[in-house]
């Protein structure tokens, strides 16, 4: 016993140490210099094969974080390990170019195990969003010549987080996740004339940090029908937040020589540590299954967020109320003990469509996605390795805007172990 104590003490060493991979740029997007980012979809990778539905959906050997009420399905003698890695591929297309990039990342790694047999419990680090584009603008203007205008962003918010989940009675859980968000949102704007030595560049510089809790609250019912098969709803409540923030500012102007060396001229503004708060709004989803365990599973997912609440140190932005919509299915031709190894290979299916919080130019931009996957069980064990992929895009490009294609490569691991078992001596 003191061994597998050890081994989760390594886990959880595990998960702390590798908070500083979050720390990297994870996604290529011009989209994400607006809200918080580009927000990242915060669903366990299986459940992204099936089109992203999780909010009746739980599982003894995966963890769902994206509803907490689902951490009473662990069993009372097990523990779970996960962690999942996303690989991208984004093309950017204009009306007159085209751009093409790719980005790997860490998706998440979670713990989840059982405190007593009414209460489940997970502990996990994952991305909340990410910011990262490199945007250049140009045009010319009468007596001056040429302006150039460059965009660029960095950083992103992660998330700790401690989830708890309680039976009710055997048809009805309710849990909550406690999150710690932190990170920062990284800006820069420059803005040159090539063309006029009589005009200075100037460049401004925002750095956001953002450290504060994030509550979410969750509720799933089941119930049994005739021939072992399940109906399960859940609900799920994103709380608004006001989130304590500090701001550092920098605004220059410089010379910039014909050989690209830059030398400062003065500095126009120089602010440090300013505090503020950012406004989160809040958000509701809910959704159903239907199936038989370890056979199939089909269902849907609703989920909206109200946006036009949001607000950065008393600015808002140009966002609008987002809703998605998802539908997946699973299915599995055989999982028993004599059957043959891709029998009890689980096949997945899905799709989603998401009106996103982006309004630009009128238009409020949307996205839409088919996936699909594989959970590939190891021999003699509930540990699964699952593999998914999807494929979509996202906006237009009418209005002189960029539509984005891209195709993402899912990879997670989920490890079962049974730990808490009382040994017998004879």
């Amino acid at each position: 016993m003191s061994d597998k104590k050890n081994v989760f003490v390594f886990y959880l060493f595990m998960l702390l140490f590798i908070s500083n991979g979050f720390t990297q740029t994870r996604i290529s997007s011009p989209y994400s210099r607006y809200g918080l980012g580009d927000l990242l979809n915060n669903k366990y990778l299986r459940n992204i094969s099936m089109g992203g539905i999780s909010y009746a959906f739980n599982n003894p050997c995966g963890i769902n974080y994206s509803n907490p009420a689902s951490y009473t399905a662990f069993d009372t003698t097990s523990f779970v390990f996960e962690t999942g890695v996303n690989s991208n591929i984004v093309q950017l297309n204009s009306k007159s170019l085209s751009q093409k990039s790719s980005y790997t990342s860490l998706a998440y790694i979670m713990l989840g195990f059982p405190v007593a047999k009414w209460w489940g419990a997970s502990v996990g680090l994952l991305p909340y969003s990410s910011v990262g584009y490199k945007i250049s603008d140009e045009e010319t203007i009468v007596n001056i010549g040429r302006q150039e205008c460059l965009y660029e962003g960095s950083g992103g918010l992660n998330q700790f987080y401690l989830g708890n989940a309680f039976k009710i009675n055997k048809n009805l859980s309710v849990g909550f996740n406690t999150a710690f968000l932190f990170g920062s949102l990284d800006k820069t704007n420059t803005v040159t004339f090539p063309d006029s030595s009589n005009y200075l560049a100037v460049r401004l510089f925002n750095s956001t940090k953002i450290n504060d809790f994030l509550f979410t609250y969750g509720l799933q019912y089941q119930k049994s029908l005739k021939n072992d098969v399940k109906l399960r709803f859940g609900l799920v409540y994103n709380a608004s937040a006001n989130f304590s923030a500090r701001q550092d500012s920098l605004a220059y102007r410089f010379f910039l020589a014909s050989n690209g060396q830059e030398s400062n001229r003065d500095t126009i503004v120089n602010s440090d540590d300013t505090k503020g708060v950012v406004a989160l709004p809040h958000g509701l989803g809910g959704g159903f299954t239907i199936g038989i365990t370890d056979r199939w599973l089909a269902g849907m997912d609703y989920q909206s967020q109200n946006w036009e609440k949001f607000s950065a140190f008393g600015e808002k932005d140009s966002l609008k109320n987002s809703w998605t919509a998802s539908v997946g299915a699973e299915f599995t031709p055989k999982n028993t003990a004599v059957s043959g190894y891709w029998k009890k290979v689980h096949y997945r299916l899905g799709a989603r469509y998401n009106k996103t919080y982006l309004q630009l130019k009128n238009n409020q931009l949307e996205e839409i996605a088919v996936s699909f996957g594989f959970g590939l069980p190891l021999k003699r064990s509930k540990t699964s390795v699952n593999l998914g992929f999807e494929l979509g895009q996202r906006g237009t490009t009418q209005d002189n805007l960029i539509k984005e294609n891209f195709g993402r490569i899912l990879f997670s691991l989920s490890v079962y172990e049974r730990w808490f078992i009382k040994r017998r001596f004879e």
